[in-house]
């Protein structure tokens, strides 16, 4: 408590530094220039030198304890002792007003007299947290002028002696009981924080690891000073924690939580807050002025103590993810929020990693929050839709299916991408209505397509198996499809190679809508977790090989042996092969030598909004050829 209280002596007196120096040097220069225009000279000057120095390091003194990282009592003493030296310099330098007055006999001296009880009253009342700064200040001037005056006689004179006399003491009791105040308050102030955090210890303590859970971590932030920020959030979550819960059970998992919790606290700067506030995620929070480290080196240290392997963990490793964010007011949900996004960052960026929340992340994040917020005025109103890229053989050019693909020009962002829709949609509880969205796109397109006689083609719809898993999609699609009577021959749904939690549940849905005469799709073959178990499977009809595969495949030998390999495993089951990305003509020629018959990619079409694609059906032998002259990445 001691200590605190001398932290709040110090940190007032350094603010009242700022307003009593500008006052004191501006009334030293009004003597200044009073003694120059009644003739004063050099020793004016030097006077007025010597009051604007001992001032400005006072000042200067004040700006170094603003950043000051050391706290201990014996440091801020030390910095009190040293204001109280500086103010008696300040005190010393005020006497030789005395000189420059003749002993207070001139013309001016009645000003000079009237000036100095100014200055004194000044500095008592903006210096009232440590008495010896304005007792040092005051002291010596005031003795010395009732000494000049006492020394000139007259009862006059003895009368303004005595009352200068009484001025110096009742400064001084001023000072010492300002300073008593301040104290008292201040050790009120500490004593009832002491007596809150007593009561409320059961109520905002992690009971596991001792630190504070979320609800702590609310009071914490709200008990911190602006002063001392800026302040730093770092989001700690540890990677590959469920393993250890999964493989040696939560007894030892727990154990773990503690040494992580003890680690974090062995590397968090002095006066740092540290809260446990989800299973694995721990918060640091700390002022950036505090820390001896800057906030990525530190959150190095903290990875690599996390790191460190433990010996009851054989089979297991442990690290950690931080994601860091800088504020100059510490808001609690702000900070998280902000932490978290850089969190998620540093994870796509693989384990043991860090991340700062920049201003490249901030407009990342304000484009996300726009987007999740526009999303379903733009599904509703129809800005969100799909377009279709053509599915084209490569040997005649026709076309042989579409793909729908979701196009949402937002009126800030521009365009914005399908996936950036689907992980605003999942976000925001809206995924299934937007896959609905989809759908109904496609059950118009196809619906056009029966009109126009292609009942050849097929619209083919993107689907995760995360979707189905989590909803009811098979009931929507086979509802929809027999509600509109739309021929389920003509749709495809490609599934994408996650890897679901419930498998059997996924295949189950799976199963009903290929039951049902729906092509089943593999998309992104290659790059997904259960490429060749998924060929196992009888319903999938056709897989797509990948475009990271395709694109320059000319020029690249070990992507046509990957190809071939792929179209030989497709031959060899009965299961259709095509190729998306698709950018150049000696892409298209590799491709059918390897006995690929159908692509999809820039050089026969971006994806059209559904009038252009039909009309692209029908024209598109005249398109195909200036279409295929110009290259781009995959429309996604």
């Amino acid at each position: 408590m001691d200590a605190g209280i001398l932290r709040d002596q110090l940190a007032d007196l350094s603010k009242g530094v700022f307003i009593s120096m500008p006052i004191g040097t501006v009334l030293s220069g009004l003597i200044l220039a009073v003694q120059l225009l009644s003739g004063g000279g050099l020793a004016a000057v030097l006077w007025f030198i010597a009051i604007a120095l001992i001032n400005g390091a006072r000042v200067v003194l004040a700006v170094a304890q603003s950043g000051a990282a050391d706290d201990r009592p014996q440091a801020v003493g030390a910095r009190l002792s040293l204001y109280g030296l500086l103010a008696l310099a300040s005190g010393i330098a005020w006497s030789f007003l005395a000189l420059l007055s003749d002993g207070y006999t001139t013309s001016q001296a009645p000003l000079y007299l009237i000036v100095l009880a100014g200055t004194a009253a000044g500095s008592v009342t903006y210096g009232n947290s440590y008495a010896p700064a304005s007792i040092n200040f005051v002291t010596l001037p005031l003795l010395t002028a009732a000494g000049f005056v006492l020394a000139r006689g007259g009862v006059e004179n003895y009368v303004l002696a005595f009352t200068i006399l009484l001025f110096l003491g009742g400064m001084i009791r001023s000072a010492l009981l300002g300073q008593y105040r301040f104290r008292e308050t201040s050790r009120l102030k500490y004593e009832a924080r002491e007596f809150a955090a007593e009561m409320e210890r059961n109520s905002w303590r992690d009971p596991l690891t001792n630190l504070l859970n979320r609800y702590g971590l609310e009071q914490a932030i709200a008990k911190l000073g602006l002063s001392d920020g800026p302040f730093v959030a770092m989001l700690i979550d540890l990677d590959g924690f469920k393993s250890v819960n999964d493989t040696y059970g939560h007894t030892i998992g727990d154990g773990l939580l503690v040494k992580v919790a003890r680690r974090i606290e062995d590397h968090a700067p002095q006066g740092a807050t540290i809260a446990r506030i989800g299973g694995d995620e721990f918060v640091l929070l700390f002022s950036a002025v505090r820390s001896q480290q800057a906030a990525g080196a530190l959150a190095s240290a903290i990875i690599a103590a996390i790191a460190n392997p433990d010996p009851e963990l054989n089979s297991v490793r442990v690290g950690a993810s931080i994601g860091i964010y800088q504020a100059e007011k510490p808001q609690l949900t702000e900070m998280l929020l902000k932490a978290d996004f850089a969190l998620y960052a540093a994870k796509r960026g693989g384990r043991n990693e860090h991340c700062l929340f920049d201003a490249g992340l901030d407009a990342a994040l304000e484009r996300k929050n726009r987007i999740e917020r526009d999303l379903r005025g733009a599904i509703e109103t129809g800005t969100l839709c799909c377009w279709f890229q053509p599915l084209v053989r490569l040997d005649t050019n026709a076309v042989v299916g579409f793909e729908a693909l979701l196009r949402w020009h937002h009126h800030v962002h521009g365009a914005i991408s399908p996936p950036e829709i689907v992980t605003a949609a999942r976000e925001t509880g809206l995924l299934s209505l937007l896959t609905e969205t989809v759908f109904l796109n496609c059950c118009a397109m196809i619906g056009e397509l029966v009109t126009h006689g292609r009942r050849d083609v097929r619209v083919a719809m993107n689907l995760s198996p995360r979707e189905l898993e989590a909803g009811n999609v098979d009931d929507m699609i086979l509802t929809g499809l027999k509600t509109r009577n739309v021929p389920a021959a003509m749709l495809e749904i490609e599934i994408t190679e996650e890897a679901p939690v419930d498998r059997d549940r996924v295949d189950e849905k799976v199963g009903r809508l290929a039951d049902a005469g729906i092509s089943i799709v593999l998309d992104d073959f290659g790059t997904g977790f259960s490429t060749l178990v998924s060929l196992k499977d009888r319903r999938i009809r056709k897989i797509k090989i990948d475009k990271d595969f395709v694109r320059d495949l000319a020029k690249s030998v070990e992507d046509q042996a990957v190809v071939e390999a792929v179209i030989g495993l497709g031959r060899t089951l009965g299961i259709e092969v095509m190729a998306e990305g698709v950018e150049t003509d000696a892409d298209r020629m590799i491709l059918r030598s390897l006995g690929c018959m159908i692509g999809q990619g820039y050089l026969f079409s971006a994806a059209l909004p559904m009038p252009d694609a039909l009309a692209f059906d029908v024209a598109s032998e005249a398109l195909f050829e200036p279409l295929r002259s110009s290259r781009g990445g995959n429309a996604a």
